[in-house]
C-alpha cells in the first residue's frame, strides 16, 4: 500500500543543456521518529522527490515523514535489506536514485555537489560516496569511513542484492556496480554504542547474516558479511573460521573484500597472541594494498607482539602516513588510527623498553585530538606513575574511573592506590568502586583491603573486610577460595586465619590522597 502526500520536490534548474534530471531520494525505515526528521532536513531542496518504505513503524515516523512531501509505501520486514530497498526503488521516478538510511545524513558541504547531478545524463555507471561512521555523536568522532554506492541510474535493471550489507548491482551480474568516484559524504549515526544498544543491531546483523551464509556457505561475500557480524557480536571463534574461509574462497579470484578480510584476520590474530601469524597475513595485505593504513597498524601490533619494537614503530609510523594521505583510497578505513591508536601503540613500545618519557610524548599527541579516550588516559597514567609524579597518575586514573564508572576502570583505579595509598586511602578506593565491581572482583578488592590492614596492624578490619568478601552473592566458598588464593599470592598465609576471627563486622572508612 502506498501513501502520497505533497511531492517536496526541489526547485529545478536546469543545466546548460537546458535538461534536468530529477534525483529520487529512496529510504526504508522503521520507528525512525528519532533520526528522519534531520536526514530528511539534510536533502531539502536537494532532491525532487522522497520514496520511503516502511516496514512496520509504531512511532511518529510516516507523520514526520509526510511532513516532507514523502511518497510511503508499506512492506513487511523479512530480514531482507535488499528486498525491502528494492521496493523503494521501483516508486522513484526520477533520472537519478540516491539512497540514505535514517540515521544517516548529507554532509552541508555535499548539498551542491549532489544537487549538480540533476545536470548529469545518467551514463548507467553508480557513483561512490563516503560514509563517516560516528561512535561518539556527542563529540563528533568519526570511527570509521567506508566507500558505497549510494547514486546510481533509476534503471530496473539495477538493484539490490543481499539480505546484509546489500549492495547494487546490474541484475544479471553479481558483482557491485560499475561507478566512479565523488567527494560526496554523509554522516552515520547507527553505531554509536547508544543506538547499537538500543537496537540490538548486533544481534540482528548476526541473525541475517549467519541465515544468508547458512543458505549459500560458498558465497565469498556471504561469508565476509557473517564474520564481520560475529566481530560485532563479540564472537570472536566464529570470525576467525569465517574469515579464514574468506581468504580461501577469494584466493583465485580475488574480491574487493579480501584486503579488509586480511586486515581484520591480522587484528585478530594478534588479539588472540599469534603475532607471526597476523605479520604473514598483514603482509599478504601489503602486498596487494601497499597503502592500506589498517594492514600497517596490524603489521605494526604484531611486530610489537614478536618484540621488534623499532619495526614495529616504523610500520606504525607508515599507518599514521597512509592514514592522512591515502584514506580516501579505499573501501574502508579506521578514522581512529592515524588519530590515536597507532600513537597509541608506539607509545606502548616505548613504555615495553622502559622509554616512558618518549611514551608519553606519544600520548599526549593522540590527546590533542582524543582528550577522553580511556586508553590514553591509562597509559599516560601508568607513564607518570613510572616517572614518578604520582599525584599526576592517581588524577588520571581517577579522572577514568569517573568518567566510565565500571569494572575495568575500577580495577585501574584501586590497584594503583593499593600500590601506593595509605590503609585509610585504600578503604576509601574499594568502597567507591565497589558499587560497579562485579562478585569476583568485590571479594578480591575486599580481602586485598584486608590484607592492607593486617600489613598496618589493624586485625579488627581486616577480620571485617574478610567477613564482608566470604559473604558475597551469598557464596561462602567461592568467598573462601579467594581467601586462599590471595593469601599465597601475597605470602600472607594469616589472611585464612582471619576466617575464624572475632573483630567486628563493621569498619569506618576515612581518608584522602595526601
Amino acid at each position: 500500500m502506498t501513501r502520497r502526500a505533497s511531492t517536496g520536490k526541489a526547485n529545478p534548474a536546469q543545466g546548460a543543456s537546458g535538461v534536468v534530471y530529477p534525483i529520487s531520494l529512496c529510504m526504508i525505515v522503521r520507528n525512525e521518529e528519532r533520526f528522519l526528521g534531520d536526514a530528511l532536513t539534510s536533502v531539502q531542496g536537494v532532491v525532487d522527490e522522497i520514496c520511503i518504505v516502511d516496514t512496520g513503524s509504531t512511532d511518529g515516523t510516516v507523520a514526520i515523514a509526510e511532513s516532507f512531501g514523502a511518497r510511503i509505501t508499506f512492506v513487511s520486514w523479512r530480514d531482507d535489506f535488499a528486498l525491502a530497498r528494492n521496493a523503494a526503488l521501483a516508486m522513484a521516478t526520477g533520472a537519478w536514485i540516491f539512497v540514505l538510511d535514517a540515521d544517516e545524513r548529507l554532509a552541508p558541504e555535499s548539498r551542491e555537489l549532489l544537487r549538480g547531478l540533476r545536470n548529469e545524463r545518467p551514463d548507467g555507471r553508480g557513483r561512490w560516496i563516503r560514509c563517516r561512521n560516528y561512535g561518539d555523536s556527542a563529540r563528533e568522532i568519526v570511527v570509521s569511513t567506508n566507500a558505497l554506492v549510494r547514486i546510481f541510474p533509476n534503471d530496473p535493471q539495477i538493484r539490490y542484492r543481499g539480505t546484509l550489507h546489500e549492495y547494487v548491482a546490474r541484475v544479471d551480474s553479481e558483482r557491485s556496480l560499475e561507478a566512479e568516484r565523488t567527494a560526496i559524504e554523509i554522516f552515520h549515526h547507527g553505531y554509536t554504542h547508544e543506538v547499537m544498544t538500543a537496537r540490538k543491531k548486533a544481534d540482528r546483523n548476526l541473525r541475517v547474516s549467519r541465515a544468508a551464509y547458512e543458505a549459500t556457505p560458498d558465497d565469498p561475500a556471504l561469508v565476509y558479511n557473517y564474520a564481520m557480524s560475529a566481530l560485532l557480536a563479540g564472537q570472536t571463534d566464529v570470525a576467525r573460521k569465517q574469515l579464514e574461509c574468506v581468504l580461501v574462497l577469494t584466493e583465485g579470484t580475488p574480491r574487493g573484500f579480501r584486503p579488509m578480510a586480511l586486515a581484520k584476520l591480522a587484528s585478530v590474530y594478534v588479539d588472540d597472541g599469534r603475532p607471526a601469524d597476523a605479520l604473514r597475513v598483514a603482509d599478504e595485505c601489503l602486498a596487494v594494498v601497499p597503502t592500506f593504513p589498517d594492514a600497517h597498524f596490524q603489521r605494526g601490533r604484531a611486530l610489537g607482539g614478536l618484540g621488534r619494537y623499532n619495526d614495529a614503530r616504523v610500520a606504525l609510523g607508515a599507518a599514521i602516513e597512509f592514514g592522512t594521505k591515502t584514506a580516501f583510497e579505499h573501501f574502508v578505513v579506521d578514522d581512529e588510527i592515524g588519530s590515536w591508536k597507532a600513537h597509541n601503540e608506539i607509545g606502548g613500545t616505548l613504555m615495553s623498553e622502559g622509554r616512558f618519557a618518549e611514551a608519553q610524548q606519544w600520548l599526549d599527541l593522540a590527546l590533542r585530538t582524543r582528550p577522553a579516550e580511556r586508553t590514553l588516559i591509562l597509559n599516560r597514567s601508568k607513564c607518570r606513575e613510572s616517572l614518578g609524579d604520582l599525584a599526576d597518575a592517581l588524577a588520571g586514573f581517577r579522572a577514568v574511573f569517573d568518567g566510565f564508572r565500571d569494572e575495568p576502570a575500577a580495577i585501574e583505579y584501586v590497584n594503583f592506590v593499593f600500590r601506593h595509598g595509605s590503609p585509610d586511602i585504600v578503604l576509601t578506593a574499594v568502597e567507591t568502586a565497589l558499587p560497579v565491581l562485579g562478585a569476583d572482583y568485590t571479594r578480591a578488592f575486599l580481602v586485598s583491603a584486608g590484607a592492607a590492614m593486617l600489613r598496618a596492624g589493624r586485625r579488627d578490619e581486616a577480620v571485617a573486610l574478610v567477613a564482608r568478601a566470604v559473604a558475597v552473592g551469598d557464596e561462602p566458598e567461592a568467598g573462601r577460595a579467594i581467601v586462599a588464593s590471595l593469601a599465597q599470592q601475597y605470602g600472607m598465609p594469616e589472611l585464612n586465619g582471619l576466617l575464624d576471627g572475632d573483630g567486628p563486622q563493621t569498619i569506618t572508612v576515612s581518608g584522602r590522597w595526601e
